[in-house]
């Protein structure tokens, strides 16, 4: 699917019944008590919800300087302040279309949303703890010229989360062109450690794309094929920027980095061989600061870096390398066409320091100290979960299902409030039945970022069948296990089992493969967290 310069929602709108029809024979149709519900639900403020911070948001079409010279067609979020801290929205520094969001953990948030896309949507808050109707399911999907008021109290340890559309069967596409958004949460633990402030942050969003000769973003065919393989694109983003450049004081900061890639994995590395000191995941802080020399992120995970820029003479530079690889760990960094390569990666942020004094200073030993959740307390830990991911006739499955009516849930897809489950994610199953060998068969052995929505958990362990190529030795060493987890990579072949804790809300939420084309394919399924 190309989207034209100037005419790109037209050339949606041409290619949406073809790939509609692809990814399902008939969409699934939305319940009609889910539609009163949303009806109800969908631009009325809550009575006595006092918020801390309000803010107005956006989804609509808009333009960004992503290639040097050219403008690019995008979808963005944009929005303003109407209550609280003036900086409580503000925008990355690169192409400028990225927005950050940011409040402390226990303020009351009220988000005025409204859709100005030619199509459905619904914002999803991906890693944040909320009640079921503010989730971003997609059965609340509102229509183009419609609003949605968000409301909830942010209930989540400090740490980057994101937000990003989540209408079934368009949330690659979506995301693609633009809407991805950053929410960050401070809380006093992580003031009591006493890490770099805002003014020393560097949020570094990741993301590849594609182009045609006009500077405008080219999708997804419609081709079922291109969506089972997943987007690669040949250039590397950051903050939507091809070649991402930042002038630093010599200090230390904190990089939070986010791979905001559709499918994409990448392992990063620092140009001048040094360790990366990682002092946060998914869910946070971790309690100490670990060191790895490299670091694997998969679609949808987050990774906070403490650097010490001290030791760099004024003027001198140091690079933030990634290799890239495509979900069949097909490695694409020799395909990429911006920016240069560098020690056999493509360089994805340069750092250069400034003619400021340098100010070296230690990272904190003690960072955190995680909430209890512990394999004794779960209800399972004998007989854990299982979701075994497949792909066969051309179609990726979950437990053998694929998402169906907004509201379905299975007998084994239902949990209890307030218990604690051991679920254990399977990429060990054969394909069997899909023919056509070739590209198909390399289908059989795709890596799958699994995320559960509502939920941070442990990686308990991980296990495999047969023995680990080198590439899955690599990758494996650049895993970010340890802390809370919401997104975790399943590599081919192994199992790998999560602790999880259902803390207070009830109602339907989802877990899928964070493959976005996967998501959109119906490797995504409810569960129901039951009173």
């Amino acid at each position: 699917m190309k989207i034209a310069r100037r005419k790109f929602v037209v050339g949606l709108g041409a290619g949406l019944g073809a790939t509609s029809l692809l990814l399902s024979a008939a969409r699934p149709l939305l319940a009609a008590d889910h539609a009163m519900a949303a009806a109800a639900a969908a631009s009325v403020a809550t009575p006595g919800f006092d918020p801390d911070v309000e803010l107005e948001l956006r989804a609509a079409p808009g333009t960004a300087r992503m290639l040097p010279g050219q403008t690019t067609d995008v979808w963005q979020y944009s929005g303003r302040v109407l209550k609280g801290d003036p900086q409580a929205l503000s925008y990355l520094d690169g192409s400028g279309h990225i927005p950050v969001i940011r409040v402390r953990r226990g303020q009351k948030l009220r988000v005025h949303f409204s859709n100005e896309l030619p199509e459905a949507t619904i914002v999803h808050w991906h890693g944040l703890h909320m009640p079921q109707p503010m989730d971003g399911h997609p059965m609340y999907a509102i229509p183009s010229g419609g609003r949605f008021v968000y409301e909830f109290t942010v209930d989540t340890r400090a740490g980057t989360y994101w937000f990003h559309p989540h209408p079934h069967e368009r949330t690659g596409l979506q995301v693609y062109l633009g809407l991805t958004g950053v929410f960050i949460v401070h809380d006093d633990e992580e003031q009591a450690a006493q890490l770099p402030s805002v003014a020393h942050e560097l949020p570094l969003v990741l993301q590849d794309r594609n182009f045609n000769a006009e500077g405008q973003l080219v999708y997804l065919s419609g081709m079922r094929h291109d969506f089972m393989m997943g987007f690669r694109g040949p250039h590397v983003l950051t903050n939507g920027l091809v070649e991402y450049r930042r002038e630093v004081s010599r200090t230390a900061h904190r990089l939070r980095v986010f791979n905001g890639s559709n499918a994409t994995l990448y392992q990063l590395r620092w140009s001048n061989g040094q360790p990366l000191t990682l002092i946060g995941t998914d869910g946070g802080l971790l309690e100490q600061a670990v060191s790895q020399d490299r670091l694997t992120l998969a679609t949808g995970e987050r990774a906070e870096v403490w650097v010490d820029f001290s030791g760099l003479a004024a003027g001198e530079t140091v690079s933030l390398l990634a290799e890239s690889y495509s979900p069949a760990l097909e490695h694409l960094t020799p395909l990429h066409i911006t920016p240069a390569l560098m020690d056999n990666a493509r360089i994805v942020a340069t750092f250069a320091a400034d003619s400021g004094e340098a100010v070296p200073v230690a990272a904190p030993t003690v960072l955190s100290r995680f909430p209890a959740l512990e394999l004794q307390d779960a209800v399972n830990r004998e007989s854990p979960r299982r979701i075994q991911m497949a792909m066969r006739m051309g179609q990726v499955t979950l437990n053998n299902r694929v998402f169906g009516a907004m509201d379905e849930v299975t007998d084994d897809e239902r949990v209890r409030v307030g218990t604690t489950e051991v679920w254990e994610f399977a990429n060990d199953a054969g394909m069997g039945g899909m023919g056509g060998g070739g590209g198909m068969g390399m289908m059989m052995n795709m890596a799958h970022p699994m995320h559960v929505h509502n939920v941070q958990f442990r990686v308990l362990s991980r296990t495999r069948s047969g023995q680990a190529d080198a590439l899955h030795q690599s990758l494996s060493a650049g895993f970010t296990d340890v802390g809370l987890k919401d997104v975790v990579l399943v590599l081919p072949g192994e199992q790998v089992r999560v602790l999880m804790s259902f803390k207070t809300h009830t109602g339907i939420y989802l877990y899928h493969c964070h493959i976005l084309e996967h998501e959109d394919m119906g490797m995504m399924r409810n569960f129901l967290i039951e009173a």
